[in-house]
């Protein structure tokens, strides 16, 4: 008796170690699959079609791959959260369907299309202000010129103005009596020295 009851323990006792073994054994053989791309593949219960349809899943739906019966080469899938079942290995692929594919394109293209998007947004800033900056640069260009004109008719009309008053009579009467006039102080300071010196001679 206490030796049944010693395996009944032991049993209880290994019992959690074996489920968490297997466990273990089934999330490290876990991994990511889709269903091919059919109309819809029925489900089982079991490894074989003998087993009741438990329902049915969608072509390229994303499953995780737990495990294959090599007998009746069926594979064990998750699916909807924590739902198991059994379909035909035929019906399992490890690379994305069309559908999967087609769902990432489409993705991909939006994402492609946004930045396009953005891209021709700053393309239409930027050509704005170059046209901006080009009008500015035509309106100083156009300022430099009008006032490469103004300068060049200013320089006409002093050169024509400098040239006339010197070829105006009293102008020129005037220098005449100006050099005359300082002549004319200058030569008595000079000339008394020499009268001095000849008195004495």
């Amino acid at each position: 008796m206490l030796t049944l009851k010693k395996c009944i323990l032991l049993v209880l006792f290994l019992l959690p170690f074996s489920v968490l073994s297997q466990q273990t054994t089934e999330n490290q053989s876990a991994k990511a699959a889709y269903i091919s791309d059919e109309l819809f593949v029925y489900l089982h219960s079991g490894p074989s079609n003998k087993y009741r349809i438990v329902g049915t899943i969608n072509a390229g739906e994303s499953v995780t791959y737990i495990q294959q019966d090599n007998e009746s080469d069926y594979v064990e899938i998750k699916y909807d959260g924590d739902k198991t079942a059994w379909l035909p290995k035929q019906y399992v692929t490890f690379t994305p369907g069309l559908a999967s594919q087609l769902a990432q394109i489409k993705s991909d293209y939006a994402n492609h299309a946004d930045i396009v998007t953005d891209l021709q947004q700053q393309r239409d800033n930027l050509s704005s202000e170059l046209r901006a900056v080009i009008s500015e640069r035509d309106v100083a260009l156009e300022q430099l010129e009008q006032t490469k004109q103004t300068y060049s008719l200013l320089k006409q009309r002093l050169d024509a103005t400098q040239a006339s008053i010197w070829e105006k009579p009293m102008v020129l009467g005037s220098l005449i009596l100006l050099i005359g006039l300082v002549f004319g102080l200058l030569l008595p300071i000079i000339m008394p020295k020499r009268r001095n010196k000849d008195r004495w001679m």
